[in-house]
């Protein structure tokens, strides 16, 4: 019996967040849209993280996509942190897409502007973001295409090291 209750209470920590829900940490979760796969966010301070991703975008015919950005945050967009943590975001990285499409190179290199939000929840530390990419590829086009191309996704990542009181 006391196995199962330390067992409970175990899941229960794990699951529940604390008070107040400012990241801190690494989060890990899944996106969909141009690229969609796996997310990953390392907050490094309180208004700065070190975001990236991995994923697979029909957008170039079909190809794998890495990412990493550096993203600046607001202060949150809601008045209580009982009400969860609401930061806008602005960021820059670079991107590489490999392909095998007849149009395109094999691989393609780019500087993304990633502007976003992201909303964390006060009582489990699980954040729903939604981020539009403006992309420049710099090298790898081919001279009937343009150098710029959209991306943007929306996801989920689940914040191992929990929230910090603001």
């Amino acid at each position: 019996m006391n196995r199962k209750v330390v067992t409970a209470l175990a899941i229960a920590s794990i699951c529940i967040g604390v008070a107040v829900a400012r990241p801190q940490g690494l989060g890990l979760g899944l996106m969909g849209g141009n690229p969609s796969g796996l997310s990953l966010k390392v907050w490094t301070g309180p208004h700065v993280a070190i975001d990236g991703g991995l994923g697979y975008t029909l957008w170039y015919g079909q190809a794998l996509s890495f990412h990493g950005d550096v993203l600046w945050h607001t202060n949150s967009l809601l008045q209580s942190s009982e009400d969860g943590y609401l930061p806008l975001y602005i960021g820059v990285g670079a991107r590489v897409v490999m392909g095998d499409n007849h149009d395109y190179p094999d691989m393609r290199i780019g500087i993304r502007v990633p502007f976003g939000l992201e909303y964390v929840f006060a009582s489990v530390p699980i954040g729903l973001f939604l981020e539009v990419v403006p992309t420049f590829d710099v090298t790898g086009v081919p001279p009937s295409r343009n150098m710029f191309g959209p991306q943007g996704s929306i996801g989920f990542r689940y914040y191992f090291s929990g929230s910090s009181q603001d």
